[in-house]
């Protein structure tokens, strides 16, 4: 920058009003546009025939948003994320790293030496998404107390930090998870720490046509979702972003907002179940329209608008009965799940409040 601005200050100097009384000394001041990465490493950069081009990489950024810094475990933290070049402007996913041994780390230097920290969520959208568990929070209870297992179905695995985490701060689920593309699933194991185990299973596959499937065939399926034999879904979600951003939408793609998948994903769910969709556009008319659309098939529409993430995250529930106040309460959230950092739960906690029903 020092180099540039000397390069550019006589240029400038030229356009100022009596230019020739300008001391030839004097250094004009330049703003920098940057995109507040102080440093990035790249680690990983591959070529999906389904996805694209997608990248890998490590960065420190010069000041971390919001409240996070207060609790972040390193005094350097580096961020891992995993991003899409046909939507390069949107972060797919992003991930704290700690070290190997899980002690504090100073000045992290040696990406290699570090792994995910599964119980810290970097985006706020996916705390948007874990706070609309309240609106089924009495299911949830229900299934703790009597130590049954809750059936989740999220499509899209990005670096599969979501699933992870739910993995983590709640054990009762059985996680299924659909993602279209096999790369991605390999960078997320490469690179990110992904398991599976009995409880947390990828299913390599069109979320469209799967749950399709598991709709025509719930008995065949439950061979490939756990537990379908004895209940149907109990948590949906869709997070995954769109192949053509052309028409104004972002995430998720359009095919998952059509009538007969969302007619499906209704007949899917259990009778207290919960759908979950990750909008981002920015239209209003197409957020608009995707409402109507839902509000056509469900009973109940909720939604949280994130300033932070500019994502709109909706919450549909099939049930016509009226949400108990109670468990939109700030003290529903933490009878269910168990977080490793408390501050994380109390941003949770706090978002619980700004979701609001859509009449």
């Amino acid at each position: 920058m020092d180099t540039i601005q000397k390069d550019l200050s006589p240029l400038v100097k030229q356009l100022a009003p009596e230019a020739e009384n300008h001391d030839e000394q004097i250094q004009i001041s330049f703003m920098m546009a940057s995109d507040g990465i102080r440093q990035r490493t790249i680690l990983n950069q591959v070529t999906s025939s389904i996805t694209g081009q997608v990248k890998v990489e490590d960065v420190m950024y010069e000041k971390i948003r919001g409240d996070a810094s207060c609790f972040l475990p390193t005094e350097a933290p580096i961020f891992r994320r995993l991003i899409f070049q046909r939507t390069e402007s949107l972060v797919q996913s992003e991930a704290l790293l700690i070290k190997e041994q899980g002690s504090p780390e100073k000045v992290a230097k040696v990406s290699e030496q570090l792994k995910v920290d599964h119980g810290y969520l970097a985006s706020f959208y996916h705390m948007g998404i874990i706070s609309g568990f309240t609106l089924v929070s009495e299911h949830l209870e229900t299934a703790t107390s009597a130590r049954n297992t809750v059936n989740a179905v999220v499509v899209g695995l990005g670096a599969g930090l979501l699933p992870m985490f739910l993995h983590a701060s709640m054990p009762f689920l059985d996680i299924d998870v659909v993602e279209l593309d096999p790369v991605i699933l390999g960078l997320a194991k490469e690179h990110f720490d992904f398991t599976e185990d009995e409880h947390l299973k990828v299913h390599i596959a069109d979320g469209v046509q799967f749950l399709k499937e598991v709709k025509s065939s719930p008995t065949e399926a439950a061979s490939a979702i756990n537990g379908l034999k004895t209940k149907r879904i109990d948590i949906l979600i869709i997070d995954v972003d769109s192949f053509d951003t052309s028409s104004g939408m972002i995430c998720p793609a359009a095919d998952f907002l059509e009538e007969s998948f969302l007619q499906t994903a209704k007949d899917v769910l259990s009778e207290q179940g919960l759908f979950v969709v990750n909008l981002v556009t920015q239209s209003p008319a197409i957020n608009d329209t995707v409402i109507s659309k839902m509000q056509a098939v469900f009973g109940q529409i909720f939604g949280l608008q994130l300033e932070e993430d500019g994502n709109e995250v909706l919450f549909a529930l099939p049930s016509t009965v009226a949400v108990n106040e109670d468990c939109l309460s700030q003290a529903t959230v933490q009878k269910f799940l168990e977080f490793k950092y408390p501050e994380i739960g109390h941003i949770i906690v706090d978002t619980v409040m700004k979701i609001r029903p859509l009449s």
